[in-house]
């Protein structure tokens, strides 16, 4: 059984909850990167030698790095469907997290060594080796940059399918490698009309764009780690699941314990206080069985009389 998202189709591998499952999506995602990111290093590569640009070499880099990550998050995935155990009751699904701290860490570290040799061709400009060839290297490049957001096209859908946060960050790297792919294109096209600068300007370009994708991905990790508001998306979700209940009047306190596959939401629910302990939870009970069909996340709830709280600040 396969699903369509548009025209590129996806397997259905089955319940994404499961840890298996899940590794079974990252494995996949991972290996269409790696085949495609090494095809395109060796075209880019190949091409940098050619005309002797420093902007093409980074970008040729860029995409080999994409492989790396490609390993990292095959890792993470591979970390995160362990099972439960005595020390780690919720599982090892934050480990996707770890490994994408991993990869923005490297990627600065990338970064910075392209901005380092993009400044000594800025104060030592060269011209391009071979500029016959530079109008259809500069075209071959861009149409790389169309197989990058194919491939972060792809990685997109299956990241949204089971809501990863790695593979999403995975898709951001395939974005950027496109654009700075374009900003490659554009500075050869520069150099062969008699501008040598542009192509170090370009790798300072790149250099910044693979510096700024790892700034994010720590940020977007690190959230996760230490701990974040539920998204709005999520609040609406949940509003609009518990007003369908008319026992309930307001939901409020609404927290997330993000554990990768393993996300739990907690809130509390306000319900008529005539209501009997028994009728309250097994609303509760409906309540959790539904919100977790729904939205996938364990819910935990915790009831209360209506206008509990209006009443102590009165006190």
């Amino acid at each position: 059984m396969e699903k369509k998202k548009g025209w590129i189709t996806l397997p259905d591998y089955g319940d994404i909850t499961n840890p298996d499952v899940r590794a079974k999506y990252g494995y996949l995602e991972a290996l269409v990167s790696i085949i495609g990111n090494v095809a395109l290093f060796f075209i880019k590569i190949s091409l940098a030698i050619l005309v002797n640009s420093i902007g093409l070499a980074a970008d040729a880099i860029h995409s080999l790095s994409d492989v790396s990550t490609s390993g990292i998050v095959i890792f993470g995935f591979k970390i995160a469907k362990k099972r439960p155990d005595k020390r780690h009751p919720f599982g090892h699904g934050r480990a996707e997290h770890i490994a994408t701290l991993i990869i923005a860490v490297f990627l600065i570290i990338i970064g910075f060594n392209f901005i380092q040799q993009s400044f000594d061709r800025l104060l030592h400009p060269e011209q391009l080796s071979n500029p016959d060839f530079a109008i259809i290297i500069a075209i071959i490049v861009f149409s790389t940059a169309v197989g990058k957001i194919l491939m972060a096209r792809y990685s997109s859908l299956i990241s949204k399918k089971i809501e990863s946060d790695m593979l999403e960050a995975d898709a951001w790297h395939h974005r950027t490698d496109a654009i700075s792919s374009i900003g490659v294109g554009i500075g050869i096209i520069g150099s062969y009309l008699g501008f040598p600068v542009l192509d170090a300007i370009f790798g300072l370009f790149v250099s910044v764009i693979i510096i700024y994708v790892g700034i994010q991905l720590i940020k977007t990790s690190s959230n996760y780690l230490i701990g974040t508001r539920p998204s709005t998306d999520l609040i609406l979700k949940l509003k609009n699941i518990t007003k369908q209940t008319t026992q309930v009047s307001n939901i409020h306190s609404i927290y997330v314990h993000d554990y990768g596959h393993i996300k739990i939401v907690t809130f509390h629910v306000e319900m008529n206080g005539s209501l009997s302990l028994t009728k309250a939870h097994e609303i509760a009970d409906h309540l959790e069985e539904v919100i977790m069909k729904k939205t996938h996340y364990f819910p935990v709830i915790h009831v209360e009389p209506t206008g509990v709280h209006e009443n102590n600040e009165q006190k």
